[in-house]
């Protein structure tokens, strides 16, 4: 019998991202990767690449990128998921902007790389999940959903698909496979305590009866884990693994996607979905703080920053409320245009966790997130000055009393002992 491991991969930079280090997280990471899976033929991967990051890297006119990739798809190498395009944390944002974003993200894939791409699988950033967002995921579309393993419950899914089902009232019931990255495994490959060897005896050692019968197991990383995190590591590691599976008949790499159609489904109900990250610890969930480096109740940055972000929900509301009556006044839609613009990027989840103190910190790209707020709110306002609505003063005030709030926090956090966890404050995450 069979071994199925299907390896996962994320490949994401904020949509401030400074060039330098892009171009550096190019060199390190996304060109050896690709040219690690250019030279196996048995290697699959299940990719994600965020619609922020495509923005950024054709920004830099690297078509050599989409090329490459557009090839490895084109051969069965790699199999592109769908997400939701600047990163948020699809929990704690209003849902009509979750369908937004992941409506973005698809149109950016199917733009640079295949329009004829049709997602099944589903990415939701920082595998941040909640039993209403697997619904939302399976009512786009989407076929299966990836997510950590703390977020399962009841008997571990390793010879047997995990299912959600939904009832409809415009149509038959929907049905999405859920999946989850065997979170110990995972991060002993992110952190470098096993090697490609030790990989495949573990695999073994998980599944003693495997001669008996079928098993499948996901591992998932930042696809920056290899290059960039860690020096030649997409050739010591996983090119590695790659090279010693060609003589394992008993693994087979695999596709998620490829994973629904090999082993049995058995539909769970909803609670059986816990709300959770791939960073979430035991400990959160029982403080019941499924979120904890993106809004934490104890975290006095967090605070202000989700305070505005829901007065800025609030303005952009109203935006979009008033819009179809003032599509002929030329400064309201310039302003509403720009706003939007902004908007979109400040719900990206980076400025969030640089506030988080566990251990990340850093108040220069606590900053980048804010200004991108701030930036949507100020033109929110002008669009809604030049068509003279008022109603929108109370919640551009939150935001900039906020705002401030949290640029005196971050002075109090560094008095009281808070460091910066970046190299010259630049993100290499």
């Amino acid at each position: 019998m069979t071994i199925y491991w299907a390896p996962f991969l994320h490949a994401y930079q904020p949509p401030w991202q400074d060039v330098g280090v892009l171009k550096e997280i190019y060199t390190e990471c996304y060109d050896p990767l690709l040219s690690m899976l250019e030279r196996h033929e048995n290697a699959k991967i299940t990719l994600n690449i965020q619609g922020c990051l495509i923005d950024l890297l054709n920004g830099l006119d690297l078509k050599n990128v989409r090329q490459r990739l557009t090839h490895l798809m084109q051969i069965d190498r790699i199999n592109l998921v769908g997400s939701a395009k600047y990163h948020p944390i699809l929990p704690i944002i209003p849902e009509k902007e979750a369908v937004r974003q992941i409506s973005m993200n698809s149109k950016a894939i199917k733009a640079s790389f295949d329009g004829n791409w049709s997602p099944t699988g589903f990415f939701p950033p920082e595998m941040a999940v909640s039993p209403i967002i697997v619904e939302l995921v399976s009512e786009l579309g989407f076929k299966w959903i990836i997510m950590d393993g703390i977020a399962h419950t009841g008997p571990w899914p390793q010879n047997f698909i995990q299912t959600q089902k939904y009832s409809r009232e415009d149509g038959p019931e929907k049905e999405i496979c859920t999946f989850f990255r065997d979170t110990i495994l995972s991060n002993m490959i992110s952190f470098k305590t096993i090697d490609a060897n030790g990989f495949i005896k573990h695999l073994y050692s998980m599944f003693p009866d495997y001669k008996d019968h079928d098993y499948y197991l996901i591992t998932a990383q930042d696809a920056e884990t290899f290059g960039h995190h860690h020096k030649y590591y997409e050739t010591s590691f996983l090119g590695k693994v790659f090279s010693l599976l060609e003589d394992q008949d008993n693994i087979k790499i695999i596709f998620i996607s490829e994973l629904c159609k090999l082993f049995p489904k058995r539909v769970q109900p909803k609670n059986a979905i816990r709300a959770s990250t791939w960073s979430t610890e035991a400990a959160d969930l029982a403080s019941n703080v499924p979120y904890p480096l993106w809004v934490h109740p104890l975290n006095p940055v967090h605070k202000y920053q989700y305070r505005l972000l829901k007065a800025l929900y609030k303005l952009m509301d109203l935006l979009d409320y008033y819009m179809p009556d003032y599509q002929e006044l030329t400064n309201f839609i310039h302003y509403y245009k720009t706003a939007r613009y902004f908007f979109d990027q400040s719900l990206h989840s980076c400025w969030l966790w640089w506030a988080s103190m566990r251990p990340m910190w850093s108040p220069n790209l606590i900053y980048k997130g804010l200004d991108l707020v701030w930036k949507a709110s100020l033109n929110a306002q002008l669009a809604l000055i030049n068509a003279k609505i008022g109603t929108g003063d109370e919640f551009y005030s939150i935001i900039i009393d906020n705002g401030e709030r949290i640029m005196e926090e971050m002075i109090e956090q560094e008095l009281a002992g808070q460091h910066v966890r970046t190299f010259g404050d630049i993100s290499t995450i």
